[in-house]
């Protein structure tokens, strides 16, 4: 799931997920990802998933849209991209989780070795029944 940690000046920090193939993200009420302050275009920039990667795209915003610093007219979204828009920030953040089942029917696939992300692999191991072993002598 992708989402956006949005740290606006003059407001507390929150979290939005993004859902949909488009968010948008501006002063008016009608985006998605609202944020109220003077120096956000009314409709600054749009999310898009574009079936393999989140695309950052500036709308023609007065004061750009920003990616690490480095300002875009289109980027594809990394997890972790800090994104600035007027005098906000914001956090994408994104993991391509598989479902806890298909997770774990690949974790246990026999003769290959994965990669399993830590965090993960705990979730996983929570939603396990617990199993007892009884070892005989």
């Amino acid at each position: 799931m992708a989402r956006l940690i949005i740290l606006a000046r003059n407001s507390s920090v929150r979290q939005v997920n993004i859902a949909g193939p488009i968010t948008t993200i501006g002063r008016s009420g009608s985006n998605g990802v609202c944020i109220d302050s003077q120096r956000v275009s009314r409709h600054h920039a749009a999310i898009e998933w574009t079936g393999d990667s989140f695309v950052l795209t500036d709308m023609g915003s007065r004061n750009g849209t920003y990616v690490n610093n480095q300002k875009v007219t289109a980027h594809a979204l990394a997890n972790g991209d800090a994104i600035t828009v007027g005098d906000c920030q914001l956090r994408f953040l994104y993991s391509r989780m598989l479902p806890p089942v298909d997770a774990l029917r690949l974790m246990t696939r026999p003769g290959e070795l994965l990669e399993v992300d830590a965090q993960m692999a705990r979730s996983i191991v929570r939603r396990l029944p617990e199993r007892r072993f009884v070892f005989a002598r």
